[in-house]
């Protein structure tokens, strides 16, 4: 079992190489084990080894590296970062005494497992970095779509109140052109058409010795 001093200088040293991947942060947040979170700024110029050290100090059970202008690059728990440095360092070791073999063809065996292996390693952590960046996006484009479905119902809110506003307005005009119907073309031509009539029956002249008004006069002609 490691003592405390091994075991801080194993997570210090793991800290250090996952900064120190590409692309580097300029901003770290460390989660400690105590619920604390820390935002630890890497200016130009700091030693890496410093800020692991410092970094391993808070007792820190998962990082979060950012750009520059805030941006998650990559998250990781401390724990797998512990994990990978003990292997790597077994696997460093093994290698060393496998190496000591006089077999050149064990030899490049070794060495082949080696190169193939960190090869698989740095696809890994690329890989893990690429879902962890998408992750992030993805969660920022579902929250820009969220607040763009908010406005479109409010804006759709605002049009179906619009809408039944207008058509409340027109089932009330609707309503007081019916109770106060108005005369349709064909009515008012018909209209004056009978007046007519019966102004020329007026003005018509009556034929001779008979009344306008069809009556007899009350003289009576002899032979």
């Amino acid at each position: 079992m490691s003592s405390p001093v091994t075991a801080g200088n194993d997570r210090a040293a793991a800290i250090r190489l996952w900064c120190l991947k590409a692309p580097r942060p300029s901003s770290l947040r460390v989660y400690g084990r105590d619920g604390r979170e820390h935002d630890v700024e890497i200016k130009p110029g700091t030693s890496w080894s410093d800020a692991a050290v410092s970094i391993s100090a808070l007792d820190p059970e998962r990082l979060e590296a950012y750009t520059l202008d805030g941006k998650l690059i990559r998250a990781v728990p401390v724990a797998d970062l512990i994990r990978k440095e003990e292997t790597a360092q077994q696997q460093q070791a093994a290698t060393f005494s496998a190496m000591n073999t006089t077999d050149p063809e064990t030899q490049r065996m070794i060495v082949f497992a080696e190169l193939l292996e960190r090869a698989y390693a740095k696809a890994y952590d690329s890989s893990q970095q690429t879902v962890q960046v998408a992750f992030t996006q993805l969660q920022e484009i579902c929250g820009s779509l969220a607040e763009q479905a908010s406005s479109s119902h409010a804006a759709a809110n605002e049009l179906s109140m619009g809408i039944r506003n207008l058509l409340v307005q027109q089932a009330n005009e609707a309503v007081e052109s019916a109770t106060t119907p108005e005369e349709s073309p064909m009515e008012k031509l018909a209209a004056n058409f009978l007046q007519g009539q019966q102004l020329a029956a007026v003005q018509t002249p009556a034929p001779n010795g008979a009344p306008k008004n069809g009556k007899p006069n009350g003289k009576t002609q002899h032979s």
